[in-house]
C-alpha cells in the first residue's frame, strides 16, 4: 500500500503532482476525465500536472481515440530523478569549494595569494571582457548563461579563433532562448569553438590562460558589480570546476552545409538506419538532454513545434525511449551525443 502524504518533493515533485501521480499509478490507462472526477480538480490543472510528470519521466501517454495515461516503472523513474539530484548536489559542493577558496584568498598579501579587483558597472565589465580576450595566448574557458551585459554575441571570438586561441564554452540552456542564438553558435562551432550544454550552471565566468578570470558578484540584471581575479587559488579552483562540468556537459555539433534538410538526410529526419543519426538529430538530442523545451528548440531550428514533436516521436522510436531522459541516456550510451 502506498504511503500517505507527499514524499517526492525532494526530487522536485510538488504535493499536487504527487497526488495525481499516485492516481495514475493506481489506475493504469486512466483518462483525464476520470482524474477530474476522482480529484475534483479542473481539467486544465490536471493536464498541466500530467505534462510536468511526463517531463520528469514518471508517466506516459497511451495514444488512441481517448488518450489515457499510465505510470512508467516507478523504481527506474524515481532513481533517475535521484541521480539528477545527486549531480546537482555535487555541483553545489563544487561551488562551495570555489567560494571557500575565494574566502581563504581574500585578505592575503597580493604577492602571495593573487589579486581581486571589483569592476563597477556593465561598461567596465564589457571592457575587461574584451581586454582579456585580446590578451589571451592559449585558451578562453567560459560558462555562458544570461543575463548578458550588452549582447549575447561575442564579436572578438571569431577573430581570436582564427589566430589559434582555443575557446571552450559550457552553455546553459537559457543561452539559446534568444532569437538566432543557435545560428550564432553554429557560426562559432564552424570557426573552431568547442561547445557543450549543461543545465544548472552555477554562475557566469570567463577564464583566460588559466591565470585571470572575470565573474559577476550576482546574476540579477543589470550586472552592476563583477570581480576580476588574477593569479590566485581562486583561479585554480575555477579551472578545476570548469573541467568537471565540461565532462558532464552534452557536446554540440556544427550544422552541415545545406541546413537542417541536408542534415536530416533524404528522409528529412523521419527515418534512421541502425544507430546512425544525422548531425541535426544529434543537435536536437543534445538540446533535449540539456533541458530546452520543444517550443524553444523548434524556434531555433526554424520549424513548428508540431513538426518537431513528430520528428521526436521517430527519434524516440529509433532509440527505444519513452521519455526525454531515456532518449538522452540511450543516445549517450550509443555515443551519439
Amino acid at each position: 500500500m502506498l504511503d500517505d502524504g507527499p514524499v517526492l518533493e525532494v526530487v522536485g515533485i510538488g504535493a499536487f503532482d504527487e497526488r495525481i501521480y499516485r492516481e495514475v499509478l493506481a489506475c493504469p490507462g486512466i483518462t483525464v476525465r476520470e482524474l477530474v472526477m476522482r480529484s475534483g480538480e479542473s481539467s486544465g490543472r490536471i493536464q498541466t500536472s500530467l505534462a510536468r510528470l511526463r517531463a520528469k519521466g514518471l508517466v506516459r501517454r497511451l495514444w488512441g481515440r481517448s488518450p489515457r495515461w499510465t505510470a512508467t516503472n516507478p523504481g527506474t523513474a524515481i532513481r533517475s530523478l535521484v541521480r539528477g539530484l545527486q549531480s546537482d548536489l555535487d555541483r553545489l559542493t563544487d561551488t562551495a569549494d570555489v567560494l571557500e577558496a575565494a574566502f581563504r584568498s581574500v585578505g592575503r598579501d597580493p604577492e602571495e595569494g593573487g589579486q581581486f579587483e571589483v569592476l563597477a558597472g556593465p561598461e567596465e565589465l564589457a571592457r575587461w571582457f574584451a581586454r582579456l580576450q585580446r590578451e589571451a595566448r592559449d585558451e578562453v574557458l567560459t560558462f555562458d548563461r544570461p543575463p548578458y551585459v550588452l549582447d549575447y554575441r561575442n564579436p572578438l571570438q571569431g577573430e581570436r579563433l582564427s589566430e589559434g586561441v582555443r575557446y571552450r564554452t559550457v552553455y546553459a540552456p537559457e543561452a539559446f532562448q534568444h532569437a538566432e542564438a543557435l545560428d550564432e553558435l553554429d557560426r562559432l562551432l564552424k570557426a573552431g569553438e568547442e561547445a557543450r550544454v549543461l543545465p544548472g550552471l552555477p554562475f557566469k565566468m570567463v577564464l583566460v590562460d588559466r591565470r585571470q578570470a572575470i565573474m559577476p558578484l550576482h546574476l540579477d540584471p543589470p550586472l552592476t558589480r563583477s570581480v576580476l581575479i588574477r593569479g590566485s587559488t581562486m583561479v585554480v579552483a575555477l579551472v578545476a570546476l570548469f573541467e568537471r562540468l565540461w565532462q558532464e556537459a552534452v557536446p554540440m555539433y556544427p550544422q552541415p552545409a545545406g541546413g537542417p534538410e541536408a542534415a536530416a538526410g533524404p528522409g528529412g529526419g523521419e527515418e534512421h538506419e541502425g544507430a546512425e543519426l544525422s548531425l541535426e538529430d544529434r543537435r536536437i538530442l543534445a538540446l533535449l538532454s540539456a533541458g530546452l523545451k520543444d517550443d524553444a528548440i523548434a524556434r531555433q531550428l526554424g520549424t513548428s513545434a508540431r513538426s518537431l514533436r513528430r520528428r521526436l516521436r521517430h527519434l524516440f522510436d529509433e532509440l527505444n525511449a519513452e521519455t526525454r531522459f531515456q532518449a538522452g541516456a540511450q543516445a549517450s550510451r550509443r555515443g551519439l551525443v
